[in-house]
């Protein structure tokens, strides 16, 4: 929520300067009439619900008992650990997030004379969802401290947000300066690409790629591709403000909102999400062609 009062106040500010500049340019900006090719680059912060898909409860897809449950991988484990009794997993991840993403993409624009337009754009990312769990070695000994130790669990996605949008600038007496908004839908694909977790030096997965069958050491045995995630659908509206260079380049640096249903099996609920971008626009890129 502070992002979005930091973004709203620098956005009201821009557009101040702008309609209180003493300065005019002596002839007016081209009018739109045009495609434009932009590229985008910002930070993406997704929602922490979805990235309790990855916290390894037993209610969801990937299971960190799966791992325990395992008796040769539960073995290796408690030969790492210097076992003498048991081990147990004693606290889930109760914190799992993601951490802010980069975010590149293109768009492409079809603006018309009175400063509406469409446009496409598509901006992928890579998200990380991070936490720890804990595990307790050889509990109940009397007179002893509790052996309690924590380690990583981690999952790492790819996605890509299409977005179908209607923009509509806005003239101001400083023709450096437009203000601009943008809203319409947005389509998400998501791909699930690593959840793991890690104890000491050992590595587990947590997709079942045995698709039940359980993992066995020196057995020949089958390990199916698993594909998680899939296609959602949302809505996304933007603010920013167009910084206009001259006839073929500006820079558009904005705020943008997302309300997505991302498509993680068990985290299927819309829910908000934002992104700062800024980007390059390139004016009449296809006008040759034309």
């Amino acid at each position: 929520m502070k992002l979005l009062f930091n973004s709203a106040f620098i956005f009201l500010f821009l557009l101040s300067i702008s309609n209180t500049a003493t300065a005019q340019l002596e002839s007016p900006t081209k009018s739109f009439g045009t495609w434009d090719l932009g590229i985008n680059f910002g930070m993406y912060c997704p929602s922490k619900y979805h990235a309790q898909f990855y916290n390894g409860m037993s209610s969801n897809v990937n299971k960190i008992s799966y791992v325990f449950g395992n008796k040769y991988w539960y073995q290796d484990i408690f030969n790492r650990l210097n076992a003498s009794d048991t081990i147990f997993v004693l606290e889930l991840p109760s914190n799992m997030r993601y951490g802010p993403s980069f975010q590149v993409g293109v768009y492409f624009r079809r603006t018309f004379d009175n400063y509406t337009g469409f446009s496409l754009q598509f901006d992928y990312s890579k998200l990380i969802a991070t936490d720890k769990f804990t595990v307790e070695v050889d509990p109940n000994f009397i007179l002893s401290e509790p052996d309690i130790r924590i380690y990583d669990i981690w999952g790492l996605e790819e996605r890509v947000n299409i977005d179908l949008l209607f923009s509509k600038y806005f003239k101001t007496k400083n023709p450096v300066f437009l203000p601009f908004i943008e809203a319409g839908l947005n389509l998400s694909s998501t791909r699930v690409k690593e959840h793991k977790i890690k104890i000491e030096d050992l590595e587990y997965s947590l997709v079942d790629v045995y698709l039940s069958g359980g993992y066995v050491p020196n057995s020949p045995q089958n390990e199916y591709e698993i594909q998680q995630g899939g296609i959602g659908l949302g809505i996304s509206a933007a603010l920013g403000v167009k910084l206009v260079f001259n006839d073929q380049v500006s820079i558009d640096p904005g705020f943008r909102m997302y309300f997505q249903k991302v498509n993680l099996e068990g985290y299927q609920l819309m829910k908000p999400m934002c992104s700062l971008f800024v980007r390059l626009s390139l004016s009449d890129f296809f006008a040759t062609y034309e």
